[in-house]
């Protein structure tokens, strides 16, 4: 069993490398989820966006999981990326998923978990939890409309712009974007772990 100490400077610098990675894993998402769609599903962009962040950000998230095994990396992680939804224009509430599912995940990975690399499964389970927060900005198309409209207004939007944005916004599509945004976090997390087991792990979260 390891034993955790608090973040040291050494540490933070890990989380602003990790994190900036996971910001780059984000843009890349978006922009092929938006090519893919586009080409494919017209107007689906925002359902398959966190799906497409679960499938790439996991060798990141795994590397910050055994680089810094101590509480508070992936909350700070989480927080980063809330504030970089809030930095460029998104909705406000577009920063609570990311700071809450950070701390959850960060509580089953380091604590319920204990950093320990043989707990492959809470892992992977706080991996998925943190994913989740990547739904920030699309929630409220479905469950804040009226609000989140005006933010589109203010930000000079056009009603058609809008029209098309809200035009597949359903039950059916909500409950499609957790579903293919869980199928993509988890194989983003089987495929990020072993890439990091057989790629990282010599000597791994020592000091």
């Amino acid at each position: 069993m390891r034993k955790f100490t608090g973040l040291r400077t050494k540490d933070l610098i890990n989380v602003g490398i990790y994190s900036a990675l996971y910001f780059i894993c984000m843009g890349i998402a978006e922009g092929l989820t938006t090519l893919i769609t586009g080409l494919l599903f017209p107007g689906f962009t925002s359902i398959f966006v966190p799906a497409m962040v679960g499938l790439l950000a996991g060798p990141v998230y795994m590397l910050l999981c055994q680089k810094v095994p101590r509480f508070g990396a992936i909350t700070i992680m989480g927080v980063l990326m809330g504030l970089f939804f809030l930095i460029s224009g998104h909705f406000a509430f577009a920063f609570i998923p990311y700071a809450v599912c950070g701390f959850l995940a960060d509580v089953i990975q380091t604590v319920v978990g204990q950093g320990d690399p043989q707990k492959k499964g809470l892992r992977i389970g706080s991996y998925l939890v943190f994913t989740f927060g990547s739904l920030g900005p699309v929630l409220p198309l479905w469950f804040m409309k009226n609000a989140y409209v005006a933010s589109l207004v203010k930000r000079g939007k056009s009603q058609d712009y809008i029209n098309v944005l809200f035009s597949h916004i359903t039950l059916p599509t909500f409950i499609a974007c957790i579903l293919v945004t869980l199928v993509g976090a988890l194989v983003g997390a089987y495929f990020g772990d072993k890439l990091v087991s057989k790629h990282f792990t010599s000597g791994a979260g020592r000091g």
